[in-house]
C-alpha cells in the first residue's frame, strides 16, 4: 500500500469516523427547534410516596436479631470507694 493511501486511510479512520458518528447522532437526537436542552422553569415533580403493605408477613423470629438483657442498675456487685 501506497504511504500516502495509508496516511489518507488512518486520518479517516482517527477523525472521520469519530465525527461521522457524532453528526449521527445529533440527527438522530432531533432537538426540538428554538434551541434549549428542556424547559428548566418547571419544578420537578416529587417521587411517588412508598405504599404501605400491612399485609406483609411478620418476620420468623430467627431472623430478628435479639440483643442481651441489660444489667438492672443496683443487682449485681454494687461500686464502692477503697480507701488507701
Amino acid at each position: 500500500m501506497a504511504p500516502g493511501v495509508q496516511i489518507v486511510l488512518s486520518g479517516t479512520l482517527t477523525f472521520g469516523v469519530p465525527l461521522l458518528c457524532a453528526v449521527r447522532e445529533l440527527i438522530v437526537l432531533r432537538r426540538r427547534p428554538g434551541g434549549g436542552g428542556g424547559d428548566f422553569r418547571r419544578h420537578p415533580e416529587p417521587p411517588p410516596r412508598p405504599r404501605t403493605q400491612p399485609d406483609l408477613p411478620k418476620l420468623p423470629d430467627c431472623l430478628i436479631p435479639s440483643l442481651p438483657p441489660r444489667p438492672v442498675a443496683g443487682e449485681g456487685r454494687s461500686r464502692s470507694l477503697e480507701l488507701a
